[in-house]
């Protein structure tokens, strides 16, 4: 074929090229507009970790204490006003809790120890008036087992420690008790990283040992 032969056909190309690509974008228009549409895509909030806060129920839970005496027992206390709340993820094992503790509320079974751990020598609850703990990050273990990491409060110090936890249970308790959660852990700091240095470790022991065993009430 010449060259001015193509030359005399290439307009009516041109124009079945036009038209193809117009037809085939008319039935792509034409499909989507029939195709059945994509499901809806679940909010994100639907898609959240179930978490759930409990608020702590002071008539059964109990916050403790113990440490040496003279070298050779334990002395234990505990602390009779405290609140917060354990907020617990049963899917993910995610948790977290936060408490403040009054540590003028200190009971150790004796009047006059309790006069003297909440004075000038060791707690000094009159300067130092709160206490308490938070957590700042959880490692999940095996059976609800939780290494916790927080911030723990003390006569005027915060020290990052960690707390060794449990969850014990949970569950709906009926109509009279609701939905609730049990918890256990242990904290241990020395106390002279508080600067509460008074009397050698020989007579005062300087690890202390903190229980927090919390039942909590659904929110």
């Amino acid at each position: 074929m010449t060259q001015s032969s193509i030359e005399s056909q290439s307009p009516f190309t041109s124009k079945r090229v036009l038209a193809l690509a117009t037809v085939t974008l008319l039935a792509g228009w034409s499909l989507s507009a029939i195709a059945p549409e994509s499901e809806p895509v679940e909010p994100l909030s639907e898609l959240a970790s179930e978490a759930k806060t409990y608020e702590i129920d002071l008539s059964h839970s109990g916050v403790l204490f113990k440490v040496r005496h003279l070298g050779l027992s334990w002395c234990w206390g505990r602390f009779t006003s405290f609140e917060g709340s354990l907020t617990y993820d049963e899917k993910s094992a995610g948790c977290s809790i936060e408490m403040s503790i009054d540590p003028a509320s200190l009971d150790t079974a004796s009047e006059g120890r309790d006069k003297h751990v909440t004075g000038a020598d060791f707690l000094n609850v009159a300067q130092f008036p709160e206490a308490g703990f938070r957590s700042t990050k959880v490692t999940a273990g095996e059976d609800g087992a939780l290494q916790i990491q927080g911030v723990f409060s003390l006569h005027g110090v915060e020290k990052e420690v960690e707390l060794e936890a449990q969850i014990l249970g949970q569950g709906d308790r009926g109509e009279r008790f609701g939905e609730r959660i049990g918890f256990e852990g242990s904290l241990r700091f020395n106390r002279r990283d508080f600067g509460i240095t008074t009397y050698p470790d020989s007579a005062v022991g300087d690890e202390v040992e903190v229980i927090i065993a919390i039942e909590g009430k659904l929110k």
